[in-house]
């Protein structure tokens, strides 16, 4: 005889039904585009009805900022937790930055980013969406301040500018590099990642070096 299958419990089977509603966006979304991707299309998808779908998420835009979330965002803090221990301020910025440039040379993950920048055409559209869509960089940021906070506090000395403003620097020259990639990748490489972090953001650290 088979063993029988554990039943699930309550939160247990809305955790899944989230979950094949989010897999089944990110199928739906590659074939139909955020704008061509309904509702409807993502629960007959993953097997349930609209309702199930709502008891769920509030709208196309919250799942996909939530899959945005789980497949970017949770990539990018593994990235942070796997950064050498034993690396320099400097050492783990230019480390950070060879693997995210790296990153980006694989293109299992550009369907999300084309979608991300379609979905921010949709918020310029409709600013009623706009705090949701702002949620998806604030975990970055915040993971980003909070690793620069912690350096400078170590050498007992003060960021020269506040550490939120160093990680919107570092987040916006991250999304510019790769939307001019994206677009213009002769005159924008991928290469131009460790020159630009090198000549922008190591300066700020290297007094810590030295100290």
């Amino acid at each position: 005889m088979y063993p029988k299958s554990k039943r699930l419990t309550r939160p247990e089977r809305q955790a899944q039904t989230r979950q094949e509603l989010l897999d089944a966006a990110a199928r739906v979304f590659r074939r139909r585009g955020f704008q061509g991707a309904s509702i409807e299309a993502i629960a007959v998808d993953a097997g349930y009805t609209r309702g199930a779908f709502y008891s769920n998420f509030e709208s196309k835009e919250q799942l996909f900022v939530e899959l945005l979330q789980q497949r970017v965002y949770d990539n990018y803090r593994e990235l942070l937790a796997r950064v050498p221990g034993d690396l320099s301020p400097v050492e783990s910025v230019r480390w950070t930055v060879r693997e995210l440039m790296e990153s980006y040379r694989g293109d299992g993950n550009a369907w999300l980013f084309e979608l991300w920048l379609e979905c921010l055409a949709h918020v310029a559209r409709h600013p009623e969406f706009a705090s949701l869509a702002a949620t998806f960089w604030r975990g970055t940021r915040a993971a980003i301040a909070s690793q620069w906070e912690e350096w400078f506090r170590a050498q007992g000395r003060e960021p020269p500018i506040d550490a939120r403003h160093i990680a919107i620097g570092l987040t916006a020259l991250d999304i510019g590099l790769a939307v001019q990639n994206l677009v213009d990748p002769e005159e924008a490489p991928l290469e131009l990642y460790p020159e630009l972090y090198e000549l922008l953001f190591v300066p700020l650290l290297e007094p810590l070096e030295a100290g």
